[in-house]
């Protein structure tokens, strides 16, 4: 049995060589220290790495890939590269990276069609997901397809070139997050769907949950989304090595097409193109929409998101609502009741099938049982008194469920998952009063710059603790400094330096990228802008609206009401949105309603205008618009509305409210 440390023992044990080695003068720059070359050989005494089942699971069934690696959009730009992580391939982990998160990569850079038995299918590789191929009577059932439409018609056509042209009957979204729904149009048309000649099967709340969880905090989930998939570094073993979950993602075409049916009930069974499938609802696990299901003629079981070969979020850095373990946890209960004793084979949405009803039983059992056990320990420790920081540095898994590489941490890790389940039960506040109000971020760290002794000391202690190998310290303390000066580019440099050995170090493929993020964004000074993750065109009006009002300024807001009457192309009844206390709010018009002004237009037209993208004037030029009352309400409560930036800052102050002479008057030495 390995033997697996705590944090704490780990820390201690790299300190202690730490401390004895010399500092070096100049900090390393893509090069891993003595300590990070440690912790990372440490990794070789807590795994068995002679252990190949995952290679041959991943590598079994293969039928073939695509010639040209390079999947491009109909203007010839690449929007994915089926090689980028070869480097990886045939290589022992070099000092740079964790070596368990290496392993990952190497099954995960696999690519291509495969087998999984009879009559199913999968595309691995192409994407961030996986695409699963049915066979069904007359054509294709098609579950989850990718991220975008290039890699899914990419996918497609090796599986019709390989295994016979067949047309698309179903698409099945197992859950509401856009790598198993944005590439539907790459294996369909709207035609077709319009036509009835493909169905589009989807769990009960996943438009909503699609919409809204890409929508509401969408500039500032995609913000950090580009740090969490290492978007700003180059593939390569000082850089990305992947998400732990998969490769790369897709940068291609997304379309978020309505489901044709929906599946609501447990149990609930359908027939397919000749194919029967028996579905799980499971709401609330990996995402607030998301169902599983049974093929029993296949014997086969889709697992969806549910139970893949890593530990997955209970919080993603990305940032969206916090999953409950114990939800988790039940749901694979109830699956394997539902279905444990009748499969043969698994597979899920990301990373490769298990085969055989002993290894599928095993493997769910123990993914069942370390989300259990996440909450029961949390909770546990919680009721003794210790915050979330505390217990997830005394959290670990028993070595019967810390063993199986399917349960590491490649893509949520231990540590935020219990923070994240403290958060769940407990909220943000610890129950310590001098925790409850607190500065915020740069008051904060001017306050402690100048309780250390000012710049150059607190430089000194950073460097210090950065030489002992302490870099969550120094992360920790130059991060005061940063805040407290954003100019200082030596305490820029150091931070730096410090994020990226725990970028190195880390075995989760997020973290190593948000660090390595955070490193290159501290070294350039340059961030780059989230693309916007929905179009505001495409919203439901209910949700436009609820994403225009929370656009709304209340400064320029202020003491301001106003009515507008609205009639949108394919609704039956006249709308009002309403401006009153800095709110909006939309309601249907009463009998006799006088209103300031009123408009009618397309649902389109009217996102493309509280979206920015035009003006009633341009609407009114190309007789897209017709209004009474007054002309031009709709652009004043437009103009009260704030346009996000799409690259503010996440390693220094978002805003800086005082002059740089201010700040260094706090920070004196």
């Amino acid at each position: 049995m390995k033997n697996f440390l705590s944090s704490a023992a780990l820390s201690a044990t790299v300190f202690a060589f730490a401390a004895s080695v010399a500092s070096a003068k100049d900090l390393p720059e893509g090069k891993a220290t003595e300590t990070t070359r440690r912790i990372n050989q440490s990794y070789s005494k807590m795994l068995d790495f002679s252990n190949k089942e995952d290679f041959e699971f991943a590598q079994k069934g293969f039928i073939a890939t695509l010639d040209n690696p390079m999947i491009k959009n109909a203007e010839g730009k690449t929007v994915y590269n089926l090689n980028a992580f070869n480097f990886v391939k045939d290589t022992e982990a070099p000092d740079t990276a964790n070596p368990s998160l290496w392993r990952q990569s190497q099954l995960t850079r696999m690519h291509g069609l495969y087998k999984v038995t009879e009559k199913i299918y999968q595309i691995r590789g192409f994407d961030l997901s996986n695409m699963t191929l049915i066979e069904g009577k007359s054509g294709w059932i098609v579950i989850d397809p990718l991220i975008s439409a290039e890699t899914a018609a990419a996918g497609l056509k090796l599986a019709n070139d390989k295994l016979g042209k067949r047309p698309v009957k179903a698409v099945i979204y197992t859950h509401s997050h856009i790598d198993h729904f944005g590439g539907v149009l790459g294996v369909t048309s709207e035609s077709d769907i319009k036509a009835k000649k493909t169905q589009i099967i989807a769990p009960e709340g996943f438009m909503e949950e699609a919409t809204s969880e890409n929508l509401y905090a969408g500039n500032a989930m995609g913000r950090r989304a580009i740090y969490m998939y290492g978007r700003v570094m180059t593939n390569s073993a000082i850089g990305n090595l992947g998400t732990g979950l998969g490769p790369g993602t897709s940068l291609g075409t997304s379309n978020l097409i309505p489901p044709t049916k929906i599946i609501s009930k447990t149990g609930e069974k359908m027939n397919v193109d000749g194919v029967d499938i028996v579905f799980q609802m499971a709401p609330g696990t990996e995402a607030p929409s998301e169902m599983l299901f049974y093929f029993p003629q296949m014997k086969a079981l889709c697992l969806s998101e549910d139970a893949t070969s890593t530990m997955h979020n209970l919080y993603t850095l990305r940032g969206a609502k916090v999953r409950s373990p114990l939800v988790w946890s039940n749901a694979l209960n109830t699956t394997l009741e539902m279905f444990g004793d009748k499969t043969d084979v698994s597979f899920a949405s990301h990373h490769w099938p298990r085969w055989g009803n002993a290894k599928v039983t095993e493997h769910l059992t123990k993914q069942r049982d370390m989300y259990k056990f996440i909450n029961d320990q949390t909770l546990r420790l919680a009721n003794q008194g210790y915050d979330a920081e505390e217990i997830a540095e005394k959290m670990k898994l028993p070595d019967s469920l810390a063993i199986e590489f399917y349960n590491r941490g490649y893509y949520g890790t231990l540590s935020h998952n219990v923070k994240a389940t403290f958060q769940l039960y407990l909220g943000f506040y610890n129950g310590n009063p001098a925790t409850l109000h607190k500065h915020p971020r740069v008051e904060s760290a001017k306050r402690y710059v100048t309780a250390m002794g000012g710049a150059s000391k607190v430089l000194k202690m950073g460097r210090e603790s950065f030489d002992k190998g302490d870099y969550r310290w120094t992360a920790e303390l130059i991060n005061h400094l940063v805040y407290a000066d954003p100019g200082n580019q030596e305490a820029k440099r150091l931070q730096a330096a410090a994020l990226e050995q725990l970028g190195f170090q880390a075995e989760s493929g997020p973290w190593r990228d948000v660090y390595l993020s955070g490193a290159a964004e501290l070294r350039s000074g340059q961030s780059i802008p989230t693309p916007p993750l929905l179009d505001p065109k495409a919203l439901p009006l209910a949700m436009l609206v609820d994403y225009t009002g929370l656009r709304l300024n209340p400064e320029k807001a202020s003491g301001k009401s106003m009515k507008i009457g609205l009639t949108v192309s394919g609704t039956k009844d006249k709308q009002v949105l309403e401006l009153n206390n800095s709110v909006l709010h939309l309601r249907k018009m009463n009998a006799g309603e006088k209103v300031d002004a009123s408009y009618s237009m397309s649902s389109t037209d009217l996102g493309s205008l509280l979206g920015g993208l035009t003006t009633t004037d341009e609407l009114q030029r190309s007789g897209r618009v017709k209004y009474d009352g007054q002309a031009k309400a709709m652009g004043e409560l437009v103009a009260m509305l704030d346009t996000f930036d799409p690259g503010f800052n996440l390693v220094t102050p978002v805003e800086e409210k005082t002059t740089k002479d201010d700040r260094m008057a706090n920070i004196n030495e």
